[in-house]
């Protein structure tokens, strides 16, 4: 009889062992040019906290696995959220209009800038189908993504549209191959987030590309406090102050289930706080105060009733 004891105890102890490891792993997942902030925010939050078990894996390594965590980085609408999820700010981040080093009219870019017109006109208007009055005074090619993901859906909302609306040829992959396609083209262009834009040890953007600079008061001409795009410090620090949609500027959201383990709820806050000074360094802003939280409908439900 003390040996049936015995394993039963044994066993309970085993399930409760394995229990308390479950709600220690987390599997993150989600919108890739996000990932080498995530891997800073782990590789700090778990030297800090070694217990905790993190994953941050890409959509092929999931398999039958289902994230904990899953990453999202543009405006997300209520209705996207289901069985009391809620939509958690960790990061907010830009996009800048690019385009190939090489362009022959990179010079009359650096000087006058383009206005929030002229990109509408060059990303959303079919240079073959505009009349002669719409068309922009160089020649151009637009690259965009090829599926409905979180960089294009940021950028059309910027435009005033939505992803169907940005005409030019479709890149499938990752945010990383609209870059590769200037390469091939000279007078490519196109939108991508900031740290693929800037070599982040010398925070000058790379060689290869040219960003293009926005002309921010729209006077014609980039003048000297609008020459921010040089420099990802300055950069950065200006649109941590700039008010209203003149860059294009998105929250990066983790979304988390209603009954998230407690290590998520710590690890989330962590980023909200201690995990925030590694941002700039990877071309990403801080939350600032303005960040916003989304909850699915369900969860305001049973708010409601619990109150």
């Amino acid at each position: 009889m003390k040996k049936y004891y015995v394993t039963l105890f044994l066993l309970g102890l085993g399930l409760w062992s394995t229990h308390a490891q479950s709600n220690k792993n987390i599997v993150i997942s989600g919108t890739k040019f996000t990932y080498p902030l995530v891997e800073t925010w782990i590789k700090a939050y778990q030297k800090a906290n070694p217990e905790a078990k993190i994953q941050l894996l890409d959509k092929s390594q999931l398999a039958n696995q289902k994230p904990s965590i899953r990453i999202a980085s543009y405006d997300l609408e209520q209705t996207e959220l289901s069985n009391n999820q809620t939509a958690i700010p960790v990061s907010k981040y830009a996009l800048l209009p690019v385009t190939s080093a090489k362009n022959p009219v990179n010079t009359k870019f650096q000087k006058k800038g383009l206005k929030y017109e002229d990109l509408k006109k060059i990303f959303t208007v079919d240079p073959e189908e505009s009349i002669e009055d719409n068309k922009p005074e160089f020649a151009y090619q637009v690259y965009t993504r090829s599926a409905r993901v979180c960089s294009s859906i940021t950028f059309a909302n910027y435009l005033g549209g939505q992803v169907d609306d940005i005409v030019g040829k479709g890149i499938s992959g990752d945010d990383v191959h609209l870059l590769e396609a200037l390469k091939r083209d000279s007078i490519g262009i196109t939108y991508n987030n900031l740290g693929y834009l800037y070599d982040l040890q010398a925070r000058t953007p790379l060689k290869e590309f040219s960003i293009i600079p926005i002309d921010l008061n729209e006077n014609g001409k980039i003048d000297k406090d609008e020459q921010i795009y040089q420099n990802l410090d300055q950069l950065l620090a200006t649109l941590s102050q700039t008010k209203g949609k003149k860059i294009p500027v998105e929250q990066v959201y983790f979304i988390v289930d209603g009954d998230s383990n407690p290590e998520e709820q710590k690890f989330i806050k962590w980023i909200q706080s201690e995990g925030q000074k590694f941002n700039q360094s990877l071309g990403f802003l801080s939350l600032g105060e303005e960040a916003t939280q989304i909850k699915s409908a369900s969860s305001r439900t049973s708010e409601g009733r619990n109150r």
